[in-house]
C-alpha cells in the first residue's frame, strides 16, 4: 500500500477512480486487510445482520489496546484472509459497509482546524486507471460517507481527549470504555448501573455512551 502523502486533497480537489464488478481486481481490496471498526460502523453492521452488538462483536471482531492511544480498538476478524462479508458478487453488507470501505481509495485526516484526504494506491488496484474523475466532496456524497465522518468525529473527540491527558486506563475503565463505545446493546442493559442515560434508538444510545465516557474519563 502506498499513501500519496505529497498530495493533500480538500473537498473540491479531484482524483480518478472507478470500481465495478467487471474490473480484474474486483474484491481484491477486501483481502489481507486490517479493518478498524468505529462505534457507528458496529451499529450499522449489527443491525444489517439483525444481531445484537454483543453477538456481532463476539462473532466478527477482535480487540486490542491501541499502541498510540492506550484505548480499546476493535478490528474485523478475517476468514481465509478475507473480509467475512465479501462474496463473488461483491459486498454482502454494502448498504451498511464501514466508513473506511466507503472512503477507499481515500484516507481521511482530521485535526481541530483542518480536514484533508490522501489517495491510497495498491499494486493490484486497477480503479485508478479508469477514466472517472471525482471531487472528494462528490465521492463522499456518492458513497454515503458524510454521516460516518460526523459520527467518527464525535468518537475521536473522546479518544483525543483521553490521549491528550496522558491517562492510562485501569481494567475497570477499559471495560467501561469498550461497553460504552462499542457494545450498544449491553450498554442499554447496564445503563442504570453505569449511570448512563438509556435510549431506545441505537445511534442515540451510542452517542450517550460516548458522552458518558467523556464525563467519566475527562470530566467534560
Amino acid at each position: 500500500m502506498l499513501i500519496d502523502n505529497e498530495r493533500k486533497l480538500g473537498l473540491d480537489d479531484t482524483f480518478n477512480f472507478y470500481c465495478h464488478p467487471g474490473i480484474p481486481c474486483f474484491n481484491a481490496c477486501c483481502k489481507g486487510l486490517t479493518l478498524i471498526l468505529m462505534p457507528y460502523d458496529i451499529v450499522r453492521l449489527k443491525n444489517c445482520l439483525n444481531m445484537s452488538s454483543t453477538e456481532f462483536l463476539d462473532k466478527y471482531t477482535t480487540w486490542h489496546i491501541g499502541a498510540a492511544t492506550g484505548l480499546p480498538v476493535v478490528t474485523l476478524k478475517l476468514v481465509d484472509n478475507a473480509c467475512p462479508f465479501v462474496t463473488e458478487k461483491g459486498c454482502a453488507v454494502y448498504q451498511d459497509r464501514p466508513a473506511s470501505c466507503r472512503l477507499y481509495p481515500l484516507v481521511r485526516m482530521k485535526s481541530l482546524n483542518d480536514e484533508y484526504y490522501h489517495v491510497v494506491y495498491e499494486e493490484f488496484c486497477e480503479g485508478h486507471k479508469q477514466s472517472r474523475e471525482w471531487s472528494v466532496r462528490e465521492w463522499i456524497e456518492d458513497q454515503g460517507a458524510k454521516v460516518y465522518n460526523e459520527m467518527n468525529d464525535i468518537f475521536m473527540e473522546l479518544v483525543l481527549g483521553v490521549y491528550s491527558m496522558g491517562k492510562t486506563l485501569n481494567d475497570d475503565e477499559m471495560a467501561k470504555f469498550y461497553i460504552a463505545c462499542y457494545d450498544v446493546d449491553t450498554l442499554r442493559k447496564l445503563s442504570d448501573e453505569l449511570g448512563c442515560r438509556r435510549k431506545e434508538d441505537d445511534v442515540e444510545q451510542m452517542l450517550e455512551g460516548i458522552k458518558f465516557m467523556k464525563k467519566f474519563l475527562i470530566r467534560d
